[in-house]
């Protein structure tokens, strides 16, 4: 019997609704939880507030398009699970770590969503692929889930090895004692997603049996850069060079999208070398991030390292940080068909014929994040984006180690980021363009101020976080070259900035174990059922790659 199936056509409304069945009476539902060893303060949660904390995570908003399909009838339980602070030394003591459950019967499937941050509670299209239980694991340091007392909080037993332990102690626990027969699978998108691979990596590691299929979307693996000196930085600039020359490329010649690449491209090009345009350009950045724009001219007034000495290359440096930090969340969060036709024509700012409109258009889409060209198109009534999956804003890190994880929710993942997960980092070669006033090593000097490798590693210097030297993502990649006992689908969306650091076609090609799909439609999101956002061929790679693995074990 195939435990899953292709949905008929392109309608979400097609999607067929499980129909919970056998579902026990809530009471018995809660007792069979609070039976669990480890199991506390069991509760049902309202099926339309499902979120009863607030912080920053991967999602802003759970829109609607995410919980379409959703098993509004099945019930979802909030449960705490007791786990030790550090697994390596049990005798510290415990914490409670925060997990949902949507239950729809003990016989069914379980899909386990491993969250990179706190838990934003929303009904995967993999669960409903499925018909399965959903169990969300909030990650350790984040919500509710603090391994720490909240005002002295420095994140001593923050990383990979302890969260995949954390998972397979919860998962161990309820395949005893509730979900006895069904098939596991373990999902997440980005960090999210990061999290799932690398609970197949430990998994091997430790020879864990709990999941028959992994499934991360949109999850890079970014190694860092070592340099000549020695030194490793966690800054990758991989998905900064995908992002440069390969979101929007390829589309027919002549098309709107065509055209759009190479006004994106020519963009940053004419920032460093027609000096009306650079003014504009610069003015832009300062009426949208006065702070960060004053930070740059302190730097410069100061004789700082981080300046070029020149107070027109540093702005201009940081103006091409900016616009290319902001082109990084349009191709990210938003369908690059919907977006394309607005980007501005720049022959008539090159020529002197631009109109005043045109200029103020050109400075408003440099700056324009995701966000705001949602709010854009929404305001010129063009086609509807997704607005799913959106990163946290932007926010200034506090050096107060003991605080900051108060002040900033996000703030672990920039740690975890900084000691073995890797960051993204911009590509600046295009500075290289002849007349260019701007080389990239200026950029990189400008720049660095803005970056995670300089956010922590003064701290890292004082001994508080210590970097691995890449370790952990490059043994992860060698291991995916070798492995051949974790079941792993690697989904990816083709103009997304960040599968730049995505698991590449030949490691894949060396394992009969691994499944990549890169969906040419999709934006940095996990809705493989929707038309809107993954295409019929994607939908069917991953059921195909479901079943097929599903059926090994």
């Amino acid at each position: 019997m195939m435990l899953v199936g292709c949905t008929e056509d392109n309608n979400m409304d097609a999607i067929p609704q499980p129909v919970p069945a056998g579902i026990p009476e809530t009471d018995e539902v809660i007792k069979a939880l609070s039976d669990i060893p480890g199991v506390t303060n069991v509760r049902l949660v309202d099926e339309e507030n499902t979120d009863d904390y607030s912080g920053a995570g991967e999602t802003e908003s759970l829109e609607a398009n995410r919980r379409a399909g959703a098993t509004a009838s099945a019930p979802c339980y909030a449960f705490s699970f007791e786990q030790p602070i550090d697994h390596n030394r049990p005798e510290l003591g415990t914490y409670l770590q925060a997990c949902r459950l949507r239950y729809k019967g003990a016989e069914k499937n379980v899909v386990v969503l491993t969250h990179g941050y706190n838990m934003e509670y929303y009904d995967t299209d993999l669960a409903t692929q499925l018909d399965a239980n959903q169990l969300n694991i909030e990650h350790r340091y984040f919500g509710e889930s603090l391994p720490e007392p909240v005002d002295n909080l420095d994140l001593t037993y923050l990383n990979s090895n302890q969260q995949a332990r954390d998972i397979h102690n919860i998962v161990s626990a309820l395949k005893e004692n509730l979900f006895k027969t069904g098939k596991w699978a373990s999902t997440g998108t980005s960090k999210d997603g990061i999290t799932t691979a690398l609970q197949a990596y430990w998994s091997d590691y430790y020879k864990w049996t709990d999941f028959d299929v992994y499934v991360p979307f949109c999850a890079p693996f970014m190694i860092g850069t070592d340099y000549t000196d020695g030194t490793h930085s966690c800054n990758d600039i991989t998905p900064g060079t995908y992002l440069k020359d390969i979101c929007g490329y390829g589309y027919e010649a002549g098309s709107k999208e065509a055209i759009a690449y190479e006004r994106l491209r020519k963009i940053p090009q004419l920032i460093c070398t027609n000096a009306k345009i650079r003014a504009a350009a610069n003015k832009a950045v300062y009426q949208a991030d006065p702070a960060s724009y004053q930070k740059i001219l302190e730097q410069y007034n100061a004789k700082s390292p981080m300046s070029t000495g020149d107070q027109t290359k540093d702005v201009t440096a940081f103006t091409l940080y900016t616009y290319y930090d902001a082109l990084f969340s349009k191709f990210s969060y938003v369908q690059f068909y919907t977006w394309a036709d607005i980007v501005p024509d720049l022959k008539p700012l090159e020529d002197g014929t631009a109109t005043e409109d045109e200029w103020t258009f050109f400075m408003q889409f440099i700056v324009m994040d995701d966000k705001a060209l949602d709010k854009y198109l929404a305001d010129q009534q063009k086609e509807k984006t997704s607005q799913a999956m959106r990163g946290a804003t932007k926010e200034e890190e506090q050096w107060d180690y003991l605080r900051f994880r108060r002040e900033s929710p996000r703030a672990p993942y920039n740690i975890q980021a900084f000691t073995e997960l890797g960051a993204a980092d911009n590509d600046y070669s295009i500075a290289n363009t002849p007349g260019s006033i701007l080389t990239p090593a200026d950029c990189e000097k400008v720049n660095y101020m803005f970056s995670t490798q300089a956010l922590y590693e003064q701290c890292g210097k004082a001994g508080i976080y210590k970097q691995d030297g890449g370790y952990l993502m490059k043994d992860f990649r060698k291991w995916a070259e070798t492995e051949n006992t974790q079941p792993i689908i690697f989904v990816y969306a083709y103009n997304d900035p960040w599968t730049g650091g995505g698991i590449d076609d030949e490691t894949v090609s060396q394992n009969d174990m691994l499944v990549k799909v890169v969906d040419g439609l999709a934006t940095h999101t996990d809705v493989f059922l929707h038309r809107e956002f993954y295409t019929k061929d994607s939908e069917t790679k991953i059921v195909n790659a479901l079943n097929k693995f599903l059926k090994l074990k």
